[in-house]
């Protein structure tokens, strides 16, 4: 058994053992277990260090130095200022899908306007959605029931009206028709590589669309038209913008490249020209 350490000494042994692991900010990630295992925030942490670190502190720091991501460990990741559940079974939110919700909310849409959200994951595409715009009526589907029940978790403790259907991008759609489709598709080509922590432990299935990366891209370009209002809009995340571009050029749709914060292409606004 392990002998009880105080805060302080925990911290410091911590970050020297995430540091030579590799982990980029391993003082923070120190500090964020341990706030995670005595249930409180950083501030408890920094101003407590007289106290015994509890036994669950260990297996939790081994799993970082295993470079296993943070967002899984602790269980959450913040989104659009709001806190969502993650698991294994679904992508972790990034800041540059933010870049996605702010595209749909400054869309010219109706008050009551129907959104779909296609390969939902965590929901927090959806559930930002349906709290930004209350009135919105937001439907989300995903092929993996993990994905869904993690997303339906999401949108019951955050209070968003959101529904869920199973099944593989657009199929659970039937012949409903929505003002808008967004998406965050698959969009990485097989055997491409990727950073440790995303290619060993995030969901293969929502990271791979096939040989050439356009696939999913392509199925929505080709899909989507029998789904959207006259007048309608798909947003998606963009992985080759250039790639995603011409797949939905070649089949009729006007389309707009936005770039993220850090001016990288981001995001695909696309509408039936």
């Amino acid at each position: 058994m392990l002998k009880p350490m105080r805060l302080d000494a925990w911290l410091k042994a911590a970050a020297d053992r995430l540091g030579r692991a590799g982990v980029p900010e391993p003082a923070l990630d120190a500090q964020l277990i341990a706030a995670r295992c005595f249930g409180a925030d950083r501030a408890f942490v920094l101003s407590h260090p007289e106290r015994e670190v509890p036994p669950e502190a260990e297996e939790m720091l081994r799993r970082r130095e295993a470079r296993e991501p943070l967002a899984y460990i602790l269980g959450r990741r913040e989104f659009y200022g709001r806190t969502f559940q993650v698991s294994p079974a679904v992508l972790i939110p990034r800041q540059e899908t933010e870049c996605v919700v702010e595209a749909c909310l400054r869309l010219p849409l109706p008050d009551d306007a129907t959104v779909a959200d296609v390969g939902t994951g965590s929901g927090c595409i959806a559930v930002t959605l349906a709290l930004e715009r209350p009135l919105w009526r937001v439907l989300a589907t995903d092929r993996s029931m993990a994905a869904l029940g993690v997303a339906s978790a999401n949108a019951a403790r955050l209070g968003a009206r959101v529904s869920f259907r199973a099944g593989d991008l657009l199929e659970p759609l039937q012949s409903q028709r929505f003002h808008l489709i967004v998406s965050n598709p698959p969009y990485v080509r097989e055997g491409e590589p990727l950073q440790e922590e995303v290619g060993r432990f995030e969901p293969p299935e929502a990271l791979y669309a096939g040989p050439t990366g356009l696939e999913f891209y392509e199925r929505l370009a080709q899909g989507a038209p029998e789904a959207l209002e006259p007048g309608g809009w798909l947003v998606a995340e963009l992985g080759d913008a250039e790639g995603a571009r011409r797949a939905f050029e070649s089949r009729g749709w006007g389309v707009e490249i936005r770039p993220d914060l850090a001016g990288l292409p981001r995001v695909l606004l696309a509408r039936l020209a």
